[in-house]
């Protein structure tokens, strides 16, 4: 059974809009559906893997995979559905190899398969297989454009675009989704506070980054981003680690996140090496009350809007009166940005089981960078954080 699954929810969208089947296309897509991690799709994406599910059997995908990642399915098989490999790749077979059922014994077994010529021809096979009158979504942001156009050509309006149903079912976690995203959000704050206990005079940027990311492979995670900057360069909202020395009086923004089972964290926290300066106290007490302002309002049922115009209206309140911002936050998950966005246009009201992270950046050019983001559950009569580290101004050095 794959536990990333939300199968009530799933049905209740597919059904709801009308389909009989989804077809996967994205690394995160396909891994949602069937489990199966690819191993090319990370690297390449224009990689074809897709997976593809009845919507009265989701528990049963079928996985359309290169030949040459067979050995992939031997060695994390995801426990349901089945194969349909294409193109060509070789490998030998001894004999006398050992019986053992291992990830070798089930290759042994998988390399006899044989495959259709493209991605294009298993899919049309599978697609026909479900009848003359299946209608289809078919996520189509991860499907070659020709390959999109010869299956709309052959399925003519039974096919249509479904990426926007797997944003929808995907937008609330399962506890396995949920347990996933506590542990990297617990090894991102965890290496947070190794960076700041390494901090002194004249450390680098990078060497920080450094102890940071080192920290998070410690723990057992992937580093994704981290944004570590100090001074003025905090002001660069992107900004890659550099020489910049730390010096007394500086600012220090982290934009930090990792992925653990596939699943991210996203947080952000300032720290100020020395004592800070009057503006950098009261910049940043102004964004950690709009945040605030923001997480309460977070429980189901509220438009995502609501909590955007609550992090802009309550960090000008609060002492920035010019604060502007596109989003204020968006969910998380498979993705580093899932659904909802938390901006002035979109009015999805929460669901309980919704994973969102909640954010009021500042920059400012010649001053600086400050920027606070929590990771928040949404649930039935509000919210619970997920973050347990202090969202407070950090005081170093």
């Amino acid at each position: 059974m794959n536990p990333l699954l939300n199968v009530a929810r799933a049905r209740q969208v597919f059904a709801e809009a009308g389909v009989d089947a989804v077809l996967a296309t994205t690394h995160s897509n396909v891994r949602y559906l069937s489990g199966f991690v690819g191993f090319g799709q990370r690297l390449m994406p224009s990689t074809q893997v897709y997976a593809l599910a009845s919507v009265d059997r989701l528990e049963e995908p079928v996985v359309v995979l290169p030949a040459g990642e067979l050995d992939v399915w031997a060695q994390f098989p995801p426990g349901g559905g089945r194969l349909s490999p294409y193109g060509r790749f070789f490998v030998e077979v001894s004999p006398d190899g050992d019986k053992t059922v291992d990830a070798i014994a089930r290759y042994r077994e998988l390399v006899h398969a044989e495959p259709q010529t493209s991605s294009l021809g298993s899919i049309t096979l599978e697609m026909d297989a479900l009848g003359p009158n299946a209608r289809i979504a078919v996520d189509e942001r991860g499907i070659a454009a020709a390959s999109r156009d010869a299956l709309k050509a052959r399925f003519g309006d039974r096919v249509r675009d479904g990426a926007a149903l797997f944003d929808q079912v995907r937008m609330v976690k399962t506890e396995e989704e949920i347990r996933r995203l506590a542990r990297a959000t617990e090894v991102i704050e965890a290496s947070f506070e190794k960076a700041l206990s390494a901090a002194h005079a004249g450390m680098t940027e990078s060497e920080m980054a450094r102890v940071f990311d080192t920290e998070t492979i410690r723990l057992g995670c992937d580093p994704v981003f981290t944004v570590i900057a100090f001074g003025d360069r905090s002001a660069l909202p992107n900004a890659t680690p550099g020489p910049r020395p730390l010096r007394a009086g500086d600012l220090i923004r982290f934009d930090i996140g990792c992925r653990a089972d596939g699943y991210y964290s996203d947080i952000a926290r300032t720290a100020v090496f020395g004592g800070p300066s009057p503006r950098q106290r009261e910049i940043y007490r102004a964004i950690l009350e709009g945040e605030e302002r923001a997480i309460e309002e977070v429980r189901a049922g509220v438009p995502a809007n609501q909590i955007f115009a609550a992090a802009v209206e309550g960090t000008r309140k609060a002492g920035i009166p010019h604060y502007r911002r596109h989003h204020v936050g968006h969910g998380i998950g498979l993705d580093l940005y899932d659904m909802p966005i938390l901006n002035e246009a979109t009015s999805t009201p929460l669901e309980a089981g919704m994973v969102l992270e909640v954010e009021t950046p500042y920059y400012e050019l010649g001053f600086g960078g400050l920027q606070v983001e929590d990771t928040i559950i949404v649930t039935e009569r509000g919210h619970r954080r997920l973050t347990g580290s202090s969202s407070e101004l950090a005081l170093i050095g």
